[in-house]
């Protein structure tokens, strides 16, 4: 892509001007989407299978926070598996994001790829 900025400038204002995610966001965001999917089963079964709800041994108030169970891992090669960074990740999310019925909903508050769910601090305030 030409941008025809002097070389000198800085990339981070013309990548949020093209709305381009850092990487990071990109992945974290693409996770999101694919739990999302998972928990209301529109993705492949073996994602489904991924997926587990958190349900507390006691009574919680958090107990219906629509939270996703993270199971421990011994490596940083484990924490980097679908089922431990998508349940973190989902876990992480405000309670109003995780209780929407249609990804549609994320678009319209502006939960989409121009924005980095998880680092954006107004995250909070939806």
């Amino acid at each position: 892509m030409i941008t025809r900025s002097p070389r000198s400038d800085s990339a981070t204002p013309l990548l949020r001007e093209l709305h381009w995610l850092p990487i990071v966001c990109r992945v974290d965001f693409k996770l999101l989407v694919f739990t999302y999917k998972a928990m209301h089963n529109d993705a492949p079964v073996y994602l489904c299978e991924l997926v587990c709800p958190y349900q507390p041994t006691r009574t919680l108030r958090s107990a219906n926070n629509n939270m996703l169970q993270v199971n421990g891992t011994r490596t940083k090669a484990g924490d980097c598996s679908f089922a431990v960074a998508a349940a973190s990740l989902w876990n992480n999310l405000p309670t109003v994001i995780k209780t929407w019925d249609n990804l549609t909903s994320w678009w319209k508050v502006g939960l989409k790829p121009g924005r980095c769910p998880i680092t954006d601090s107004d995250s909070d305030s939806l």
